[in-house]
């Protein structure tokens, strides 16, 4: 998909700038929501058959709950409510085609809009037994956060991949 590479090509080309200046530049920050209604949890499926929590990267001067709001609009359709958050995570760039990256991830719940596709992919509804098992380590972790904090429990703060060197 043209999208997928357009965002592959600006992570090396962030990355390079970053190794240039030394490693100088801060992560990007991104919001996500996760959404769960009758059971059901609210994801995209992305190309390469990934599957993840609508959200990315915020727009300057946005607070984090209307990242996390407008995110879940531009990959969804559906109008959300942002609630509680359920965690931060830092995710550091493991090669020049990722960028590092502080991610807040809020519960959401639906108040409008209809289903829809998007450049990035397809949204739809999974059972929890589905998400699971399409999730990715990061995507579970959050998931796990996120079960944790509907049975009363304080939200997350980690780091869930390991540096890798960018150049030798």
């Amino acid at each position: 998909m043209l999208y997928d590479l357009l965002k592959r090509c600006t992570s090396i080309f962030f990355n390079l700038l970053n190794w240039l200046l030394g490693g100088k530049l801060p992560p990007f920050c991104s919001a996500a929501v996760v959404v769960e209604e009758q059971g059901r949890y609210l994801v995209v499926q992305l190309p390469g058959q990934r599957t993840v929590f609508p959200g990315g990267f915020m727009n300057w001067r946005e607070t984090l709950q209307q990242g996390a709001q407008r995110e879940g609009l531009e990959e969804t359709g559906l109008h959300l409510e942002i609630g509680d958050m359920v965690g931060c995570y830092a995710l550091t760039s493991d090669s020049w085609t990722n960028m590092s990256n502080l991610s807040f991830v809020f519960q959401a719940r639906v108040t409008g809009g209809e289903l829809r596709d998007n450049i990035e992919g397809r949204p739809c509804w999974l059972s929890e037994d589905e998400l699971y098992t399409q999730l990715n380590e990061h995507g579970r972790h959050i998931f796990a956060d996120y079960q944790r904090q509907r049975a009363g429990r304080q939200f997350s703060i980690s780091v869930t991949s390991k540096v890798a060197p960018l150049a030798s």
